[in-house]
């Protein structure tokens, strides 16, 4: 007879063939294991019952045998009294480990085990390499207690309350029923508490009130970054306290690509107003924003930024920027000296700053150029044009152009109300058509760059407010929009190398950072 052969690919593919009760028995194993653990976890863990914690009723039980117990030879009264002291040993669980009785805490001697015989939380504590895990008192597991210990407190709840148009901080209070008299407390409590006088309709007051309607805790966003707290005080009545968030300082980057106008796309990348103009101040000496920008000239900026839980909560200082201007690049880095002096230079060390504003009026336009040859509009004939006029709304400020000594402030025939500052015995500037000069200004007071020297009117021989404005070299007039103005003083040699450390970081941030913000908007 010839028989099949078990080849090894089918032990393989199929295993050692099992009788029946072998595979029962395969299958039972793990099962009975996991039982036997399971129970042995149990067994462990689980907390003694304290020997005081027990019935009045097992106590009297352990006393009776207890008693019953001993030599026939001793009397009643030995019995009664062995008894008792063994009764009370095991109750309170304080044994004399040299004593003759110490045995006997876990068996009575006719061998029947007592309540405190068998604790397996006090053997567990025993085996583990740890302090014990079991009050013996309680049976609570220590761990637990210890977490509801540390645990902090339930934080109250707070109805919130919107400030609405018209509000009054009575109408408010009473929305979160809190009586009149309450509020007059809180609003008199401090001089902190003024703050709330500054609300807006939007505004969200924060109340924690109890149940017998006594306010607890009052909170208010004051900004972003201060936090008022009134808070009920049991001697004191109200106490009150500002919380100031702490804000990480961050250098980040902005850039983006001029379509429509520089103050969009701008604010596309995440500039602010005040960002935007101090940009425009930094570049206002190397090109005309109003005529100079083109549609895809590129910008880039590193500033600095406050966060708060990785929020942007408020924008800084310009660190360095950069301007590209059709086929011209300008870039400014931001240096301070060691005497406090701040500016903002090439990466050469050239000062961007010149000695001269083009533009002594902000957005203003050009309403007369520079022109020897021009019909005068009130006069009716030709005759020169030795100045720039910039048209602009009656009462706008007028600045310096550059720092100098006032030579002049008064009325000078036909210019009207007229201001004449001469600067480093070479250059002077004329100012005309005011509608009144600054306050303080006097013959030979001394002024600053960009300092406000009056505003603009008609004063004068002129058709509308503007203001008139000249420059002179050596007593030469020039055209101010055109002329080759003198630059500030640039970084001395001596000055370079802490220049170059003290730029260096910003301004490969410039370049990297600029390069990946503008491809990445090219992607979108």
């Amino acid at each position: 007879m010839q028989g099949t052969r078990l080849t090894d690919l089918d032990f393989k593919l199929d295993g050692p063939r099992l009788s029946q009760r072998d595979r029962f028995r395969k299958r039972l194993t793990p099962i009975f294991y996991g039982i036997v653990l399971i129970g042995l976890v149990i067994g462990l863990a689980r907390a003694p019952l304290p020997a005081n914690l027990l019935p009045d009723d097992t106590s009297t039980e352990t006393r009776e045998r207890t008693a019953s117990t001993g030599s026939d030879n001793q009397t009643t009264d030995k019995t009664d009294k062995s008894a008792t002291e063994q009764a009370e040993k095991t109750t309170t669980g304080k044994i004399d480990p040299d004593s003759d009785t110490a045995d006997t805490r876990q068996t009575d001697q006719d061998g029947t085990g007592t309540a405190a015989a068998w604790q397996p939380g006090m053997f567990l504590d025993a085996m583990l390499p740890m302090p014990n895990l079991h009050d013996g008192a309680t049976g609570e597991l220590l761990v637990f207690r210890r977490i509801m210990e540390l645990a902090p407190e339930q934080e109250p709840e707070f109805q919130t309350v919107t400030v609405r148009s018209g509000d009054t901080l009575a109408a408010i209070f009473s929305r979160a029923g809190i009586s009149a008299q309450e509020t007059h407390r809180v609003v008199n409590a401090d001089e902190r508490v003024r703050g709330l006088r500054r609300i807006y309709p939007g505004d969200e007051l924060l109340f924690h009130v109890d149940d017998e309607g006594n306010l607890q805790t009052l909170r208010y966003a004051m900004d972003s970054v201060r936090t008022l707290v009134v808070e009920r005080h049991p001697e004191d009545g109200f106490t009150t306290r500002i919380v100031e968030e702490v804000l990480e300082t961050r250098v980040v980057e902005a850039a983006g690509t001029i379509d429509r106008s520089l103050f969009v796309s701008a604010r596309r990348a995440g500039l602010n107003q005040r960002q935007i103009m101090q940009f425009m101040s930094i570049f206002e000496w190397q090109l005309d924003f109003n005529r100079d920008i083109r549609q895809g000239d590129t910008f880039s900026v590193v500033y600095e930024a406050e966060f708060l839980d990785d929020e942007q909560v408020s924008a800084g200082r310009i660190l360095a920027a950069k301007l590209v201007n059709g086929n011209r690049r300008h870039t400014a880095l931001r240096f301070e000296q060691e005497d406090g002096t701040v500016g903002y230079y090439g990466a050469d060390g050239e000062n961007l700053r010149k000695a001269f504003i083009r533009r002594p009026v902000q957005n203003a336009r050009i309403s007369s150029g520079f022109d020897r040859n021009r019909m005068h509009p009130v006069l009716g004939k030709r005759r020169p044009h030795l100045g720039t006029d910039f048209a602009a709304p009656t009462g706008t400020p007028i600045m310096a152009a550059g720092a100098g000594r006032v030579i002049h402030v008064g009325r000078k025939g036909g210019y009207g109300h007229t201001v004449i500052i001469e600067h480093n015995n070479r250059y002077r500037t004329l100012y005309a058509h005011m509608s009144r000069y600054a306050s303080g200004l006097s013959n030979g007071s001394r002024v600053e760059q960009g300092e406000v020297i009056g505003y603009v009117g008609r004063s004068g021989m002129a058709t509308g407010p503007h203001l008139h404005y000249e420059f002179l070299v050596e007593g030469n007039h020039y055209d101010p929009m055109s002329v080759d103005l003198p630059t500030g003083e640039s970084i001395p040699a001596g000055k370079m190398t802490a220049f170059r450390q003290q730029t260096a970081g910003v301004l490969a941030q410039l370049q990297d950072g600029a390069e990946t913000q503008l491809a990445m908007r090219d992607d979108d």
